[in-house]
């Protein structure tokens, strides 16, 4: 159920400030994003939904995702990463189309289709085989103690995970404990970049812990002028600022950033029953 509720994370708040103070922090990156490059993965595929028949399998790796789905996007930032040829078949998470349970057990994303309905689902576990798999540029440290502690700072992302859900689908529930535990978590992350003493959290470039944290970072720094308290400035966590703004410049992510003006307009589609699935084809 919560995996669920975090599809809409990124799709129900509240617009609550005008459009251009939200977006000024991501509108440098945002020509990187909106259009397919000639040769390029097309990321903005139609949203498949009931009655769309299921493209026919081609033998290339496959991705079931939802374009502004933070948990699918762990699977294509790895997918990006190691530099995979792969196609992205995009789902309409509202109605979901008939055959999707063939591809996902739980008729959820990411999925990636391996082989003809051979399916590897649920986004961690997805990273992990393509890292396994795909051995050029690893995301997971070899070594077993530094392996452990990737793992426990995306399991320590929890609470910004959940203080963004209860801000965004039960805003009275955000109580002081809640935030607490939401700083608490940004200074582990703080910590760890301190004790690394590395740009990103697995060294020069970003690993395993980075891409798979990176998708409630991205959303922060959209929302944050709305909700105050989810603020990450650079007097309390001034690595972790330093860290964001390196994030962005990675290839990995900056290829597939969704504009702040659009996620924006289709936050404010789905609020009002009407979400645009396919607004990065129409600008």
């Amino acid at each position: 159920m919560f995996s669920f509720v975090m599809h809409v994370v990124v799709t129900s708040y509240k617009l609550l400030a005008p459009l251009g103070q939200l977006v000024q922090y991501v509108l440098p990156y945002s020509n990187m994003a909106a259009k397919t490059i000639k040769g390029a993965i097309n990321f903005n595929t139609k949203h498949l939904k009931k009655g769309d028949p299921l493209p026919p399998y081609n033998g290339k790796l496959r991705v079931y995702n939802m374009r502004y789905c933070p948990y699918a996007q762990r699977t294509i930032l790895a997918l990006n990463a190691k530099q995979i040829d792969y196609e992205v078949v995009n789902i309409d998470l509202k109605e979901k189309p008939e055959w999707l349970t063939r591809k996902s057990a739980f008729a959820k994303v990411p999925s990636i289709e391996i082989e003809e309905d051979l399916c590897i689902y649920e986004s961690l576990v997805t990273v992990e085989y393509l890292d396994e798999v795909y051995t050029q540029r690893p995301l997971l440290p070899k070594d077993p103690v530094k392996k452990a502690f990737d793992k426990i700072i995306v399991e320590a992302i929890g609470p910004v995970q959940a203080c963004l859900y209860k801000h965004l689908l039960a805003p009275d529930s955000v109580t002081d404990e809640v935030i607490a535990a939401y700083n608490k978590a940004l200074k582990f992350i703080e910590d760890q970049l301190k004790s690394r003493s590395t740009t990103f959290l697995d060294g020069n470039e970003p690993g395993y812990a980075d891409y798979n944290i990176w998708p409630w970072f991205e959303r922060i720094m959209i929302i944050k002028d709305n909700f105050k308290l989810l603020d990450i400035n650079a007097t309390n966590y001034p690595l972790l600022v330093e860290y964001i703004q390196n994030m962005y410049k990675d290839p990995a992510v900056s290829q597939y950033l969704v504009p702040g003006e659009i996620l924006l307009e289709f936050l404010k589609g789905y609020k009002e029953g009407r979400p645009n699935y396919e607004l990065l084809n129409e600008n």
